[in-house]
């Protein structure tokens, strides 16, 4: 089940499809808008990764992962 703040953030990941969106680019973007769930990125993202519905995608070692929108998330 997800819940509204992460559904806040499904909807931030899918509102860009140019950026590569880590912990930080979503952590700040949420703080700009006020939202909930600030700090809390990396564990809301695994619960949406759990649910299917965001991918992570690995990076090197010295580069941060990103996140988008899975196909089962549109």
């Amino acid at each position: 089940m997800v819940n509204n703040t992460e559904l806040n953030i499904l909807k931030l990941l899918a509102s860009r499809d140019d950026v590569n969106w880590t912990w930080y680019n979503l952590d700040r973007a949420m703080t700009s808008r006020k939202m909930d769930g600030v700090g809390n990125v990396v564990r809301l993202i695994n619960n949406l990764s759990k649910a299917g519905l965001v991918d992570i995608v690995a990076r090197t070692p010295s580069e941060m992962d990103y996140y988008r929108v899975s196909a089962q998330g549109h």
